[in-house]
């Protein structure tokens, strides 16, 4: 009886250290893409940054139309678009939970953008307003005639992760957006993210 109580009791903590390194694992490994996926937000390199987007995205989306939309949303005939800021907590790590089969977390973030208009003055009149009702007044600052200096605060990832992946999936889930745009993006999220995670994001 002493026996398999020792036993017993040795698999315990064999099973506890097991738990224990895979959630170091799977924290070191977010903390891995995170970093490569600011690096490459940045850097604007679409074709190293959209390796993290939710693989369904692409059965929606083909990889090459999604980044040249993005490539023409970023630097068109009315305005260019550069990220100057992305930045994670580097304090306070993640919490992984577990959703089904997948592993999953909100990453919060803080970033910024400049965005240079090259419209003419009544393009600027329009444009203005629209972001600073979707970013917030205060967040939507004029530098110069033409450019725009614009503070992302208090936004979130979702990381979420399936164990036959090598790599986490990054996606903002942007449902809470006004209009037919916030429409859209919430048929959107719903389609590409796994419906165990989505019903646990939910839960919030």
């Amino acid at each position: 009886m002493k026996h398999i109580v020792l036993c017993l009791t040795a698999f315990l903590i064999a099973h506890s250290n097991i738990q224990a390194q895979s959630k170091q694992e799977l924290s070191a490994t977010l903390a891995r893409d995170l970093e490569a996926y600011r690096t490459y937000t940045l850097a604007l390199n679409l074709d190293s940054s959209l390796q993290f987007m939710p693989p369904k995205m692409f059965e929606v989306v083909p990889f090459d139309t999604l980044k040249e939309s993005m490539l023409s949303s970023m630097d068109n005939e009315y305005m260019t678009v550069q990220m100057t800021k992305f930045e994670f907590d580097s304090k306070k790590p993640p919490k992984i939970k577990k959703a089904g089969k997948y592993y999953w977390a909100y990453v919060p973030y803080q970033g910024s953008m400049r965005l240079t208009i090259k419209g003419e003055e009544e393009f600027k009149k329009i444009l203005i307003p629209i972001l600073k009702n979707q970013f917030g007044t205060g967040n939507v600052q004029m530098e110069g005639e033409s450019t725009l200096h614009i503070a992302l605060k208090n936004k979130e990832l979702i990381a979420f992760k399936d164990p036959d992946s090598v790599i986490w999936s990054l996606i903002e889930d942007k449902r809470g957006e006004k209009g037919r745009e916030g429409e859209q993006q919430k048929a959107l999220f719903e389609t590409i993210m796994p419906a165990e995670v989505l019903k646990a994001v939910d839960k919030k």
